[in-house]
């Protein structure tokens, strides 16, 4: 046999063995799929160990002379590749780009072996169809990414996108490109990538349509997507515009959340008050909890799409906007808040208590309204007949992060069992009010850090807001130091425990806000 044809038979056996482990890759993707994102379909029962050993046969036979034979171990492989191809793409019909996408994002470490095998696995595909070619866009998408610390990811350099890309196209037929059409897909991605990155809110990123039409670009340019001049760009845009779009969508999934919050607040007030609820916001109410319960199995599933957050929004807004209509100068007096006013009341406090009750806050104040709703509404999610210590672990609470004696103290604020000025009525009452105040503490301690990441225009709103919060935290915590003065001034000595983690608990989150809130140049409220 002559040198080229040894050596021809070489490259043959590199590019079997290259195809073989791809295919190894891939299984076991599948198993992945099927194990931890409970994927519907189970992996086909395939041997692989015989695949290798077999490879391995051809290997320490390459150097022999009788090169016929060579040839036969070669030729058997091949046809063993091919018939587990044949299952493994079979397979590969019920995995979704989006189940690819989840499978990708979830993993812990970010090998770029695996992920290189996984795209020559696609890459070998008889045909470039759109299902292949969407799958091929996550990948490369996820292989052109470079997590940041803080969050989001950098794009690589163009020169290191390209010498990745160049081996993943050779010997692949890409449609031919006449050059000066290659330029104008490189300045409509650059002009469309400019355009989305412009965005300054999720809303007007969405209402652009700009995003549709990057994707419309993909798609339309069919197996020209691998262009070894146009894949680069792509990829490097693709990158930057994922970044703007998470980046819109923190923002936007907080007022998204505030506007829940006050949707299903007005809902439940609805529910005790019927006559002020005409047909058409009652049918508004009943498509919000249809998007919503859609939106949230999306996101439990990690499948959120943009379809899922536009319906939740406009469902949001046609809520808002018809009882803003209706109520225009709606206020507190317009409903009663879920806790009743007269069960927040300060109850006049024994002699020995006149100081706090004359420097606690009321508990009923603007400051602590939402979060003591918050906690309430998760609370009757639960089921309020269980047990406090049931409660406190429960799904809908757990994130609350509640000791069980502050679920109780929520729900006899609730119910109106704290009216009398009694020590345990004080209890309680504080118990609940330091329970809101540390979610509320800690939520505008992440925000904040949030913000100021983003050099958001909102970081000096927050701050101002946070500014009260720690100024409500030092009140609060004075009144704690009373109340434990008392108990061992009584002796009730069985309280102490109580007081002492729940203070220290609302003490952590008050340090924490007030480093952060100090940190990025709060107005200090002492």
């Amino acid at each position: 046999m002559s040198v080229a044809s040894v050596a021809e038979l070489n490259q043959r056996y590199i590019k079997l063995a290259d195809r073989c482990r791809a295919q190894w890759t891939f299984y076991q993707l599948l198993q992945g799929l099927h194990k931890h994102l409970k994927h519907d379909l189970s992996p086909p029962l395939l041997e692989f160990r015989d695949t290798f050993d077999r490879l391995k046969e051809v290997a320490d036979n390459l150097s022999n002379p009788d090169t016929t034979a060579v040839l036969r171990l070669i030729e058997k492989v091949e046809l063993h590749a091919h018939l587990t191809d044949t299952k493994l793409r079979e397979a590969d019909r019920a995995v979704s780009p989006s189940l690819l996408r989840r499978f990708f994002d979830r993993l812990s470490t970010r090998d770029e072996k695996v992920l290189l095998a996984v795209i020559k696995f696609y890459m070998d595909a008889p045909n470039l169809d759109e299902d292949v070619l969407d799958k091929l866009d996550v990948l490369f998408t996820r292989l052109a990414e470079i997590p940041r610390a803080e969050g989001g990811f950098l794009s690589r350099e163009r020169h290191e996108l390209e010498r990745l890309v160049k081996p993943l196209l050779f010997g692949r037929q890409i449609p031919e490109i006449p050059d000066r059409e290659v330029e104008i897909l490189l300045e409509a991605v650059l002009e469309l990538r400019s355009e989305i990155l412009a965005k300054r809110t999720f809303t007007e990123l969405m209402t652009s349509g700009s995003l549709d039409r990057f994707r419309n670009l993909k798609r339309r340019l069919g197996a020209s997507l691998l262009h070894p001049r146009l894949l680069p760009a792509l990829m490097e845009s693709t990158v930057a515009i994922k970044n703007r779009f998470r980046l819109l969508w923190e923002e936007e999934e907080v007022l998204i959340l505030e506007d829940t919050n006050r949707v299903m607040e007005l809902a439940r007030q609805l529910e005790r008050n019927p006559e002020m609820a005409t047909p058409e916001l009652r049918e508004a109410i009943e498509i919000f909890g249809q998007t919503r319960q859609r939106f949230e199995k999306a996101r439990e599933e990690d499948n959120l799409r943009t379809e899922d957050i536009q319906a939740l929004r406009q469902s949001l807004n046609s809520i808002i906007e018809q009882f803003d209509s209706q109520h225009p100068v709606a206020d507190a007096a317009t409903f009663p808040p879920a806790v009743e006013a007269e069960a927040l009341e300060e109850p006049t406090p024994p002699p020995h208590l006149t100081a706090v009750a004359a420097s606690g806050p009321p508990a009923a104040d603007p400051l602590l309204h939402e979060f003591l709703s918050k906690i309430l509404f998760a609370l009757e999610l639960a089921g309020k007949d269980r047990a406090p210590g049931e409660l406190a672990q429960a799904r809908e609470v757990v994130a609350l992060r509640l000791e069980p004696w502050e679920v109780e103290a929520c729900l006899a604020l609730a119910s109106g069992r704290v009216r009398d000025g009694d020590i345990a009525s004080e209890r309680k009452k504080l118990f609940a009010l330091a329970a809101a105040l540390r979610i509320k503490a800690d939520e505008e301690a992440r925000e904040i850090d949030r913000l100021s990441k983003r050099s958001s225009e909102r970081l000096a709103e927050l701050l101002e807001q946070a500014t009260q919060t720690l100024q409500r935290a030092s009140e609060m915590d004075r009144r704690f130091a009373w109340l434990i003065e008392d108990a061992l001034y009584r002796g009730e000595t069985e309280h102490l425990e109580r007081l002492y983690r729940s203070r220290f608990r609302l003490l952590r989150a008050y340090s924490g806000l007030w480093l952060i809130h100090n940190d990025r140049g709060g107005v200090s409220p002492f």
